[in-house]
């Protein structure tokens, strides 16, 4: 069998949709728990497989706070 060889040098930036349920997992690690709103926004995502630049915007328009200044 051949060997793969894996390229030298650093990784290329790929950006990562995480899912519901890790989600949710590192949101409890950080003490945070989704409401059923927030739950039901990610479901959506997930269903209708929006692309994490669309789930980005959506969010922050939704849950992202206005500057304190």
């Amino acid at each position: 069998m051949k060997k793969v060889r894996k390229p030298n040098g650093p990784r290329p930036a790929i950006g990562a949709v995480l899912g519901l349920c890790v989600f949710e997992r590192i949101s409890a690690g950080a003490g945070i728990r989704l409401t059923a709103e927030m739950r039901r926004d990610l479901l959506a995502f997930e269903r209708d497989r929006i692309d994490m630049q669309e789930r980005t915007r959506f969010i922050a328009e939704k849950y992202g706070r206005e500057p304190s200044c």
